[in-house]
């Protein structure tokens, strides 16, 4: 009877271990800035805005967004991931001289799959190729749209046990058009850079 009890104690641990090894899930928050790759209508709103000013220094188009998420991390094998997460992305635009500001606001909710490729025997660290697709609701002044865009990302993992940082590069593609002014184009597609800190 004894030895019955070892073993199925020792096979319930082998079988806990395993698991662990095949199936992982993290919480992790994130921060990344962006660099806003061409909001055209946006830009123009403010120029035309500011058109009664002179401006002296500086450019009156919105070039940076800051941008805040939370998410979970769903990993198998540590080679395959499932990331759902949503964000806030906010791009300011304040004109020293003329007591005006801006901002673009962007809600953001989704889907990201990860491949991640090993770059040691160990599986310390692995190469992220991933992509996925956000909800995006976007507003500025008295404009607002929304719409089911993609979004491409590659990085860098560091497969700690408890910890587990990511290094991201994403491409984001959102854009709409404004839901009752169809002309106007809200286009917060950007380059990012940030991290996830994955617990």
């Amino acid at each position: 009877m004894r030895k019955l009890i070892v073993l199925i104690l020792a096979f319930g641990i082998s079988l806990n271990v395993s698991a662990q090894d095949v199936f992982k899930f993290k919480f992790f928050p994130s921060i990344s800035f962006g660099y806003l790759m061409n909001p055209e209508d946006v830009n123009n709103y403010i120029s035309d805005d500011l058109s009664s000013y002179s401006i002296t220094f500086g450019t009156t188009d919105i070039v940076m967004s800051f941008n805040f998420g939370i998410g979970g991390s769903f990993r198998f094998y540590n080679l395959i991931e499932v990331q759902p997460l949503v964000e806030y992305s906010y791009a300011p635009k304040i004109i020293s001289g003329a007591d005006e500001s801006y901002a673009f606001n962007k809600f953001s909710g989704g889907m990201m799959a990860n491949f991640l490729i090993p770059i040691s025997s160990e599986r310390k660290s692995s190469v992220i190729i991933g992509a996925g697709l956000l909800y995006n609701s976007m507003s500025f002044e008295e404009f607002s749209g929304s719409s089911l865009n993609p979004r491409f990302q590659t990085g860098l993992s560091l497969n700690n046990d408890r910890f587990n940082p990511q290094i991201i590069f994403a491409y984001d593609l959102a854009k709409a058009t404004d839901d009752e002014y169809e002309s106007f184009e809200l286009n917060y597609s950007s380059i990012r850079i940030g991290v996830n800190l994955n617990f």
